[in-house]
């Protein structure tokens, strides 16, 4: 796999994989600093862990009012992915 795109991922949450390895060093995680469902903690802790890039938006769950930096994320992450 060449790059993992994670948004509000489960990470913690009963009945969801614990904490996955990552499969590639090009990974980042995208997190709603007002997230009510997945503790914002839980990206926080996943990023250190395995040292992926970490972006916490103010936003919610579903960070549907920050389509725009998401666009703009998601562009560098593959630009990133593809120079390797």
């Amino acid at each position: 796999m060449a790059g993992l795109f994670l948004l509000a991922p489960a990470f913690g949450l009963p009945g969801y994989a614990g904490d996955p390895a990552p499969v590639t060093s090009e990974h980042e995680v995208i997190h709603g600093w007002e997230d009510d469902i997945v503790p914002v903690q839980n990206a926080i802790d996943y990023a250190r862990r395995h040292h992926a890039r970490l972006h916490v938006l103010d936003s919610g769950y579903d960070l549907n009012d920050r389509i725009a930096t998401l666009e703009v994320l998601f562009a560098a992450h593959l630009r990133r992915v593809v120079a390797r």
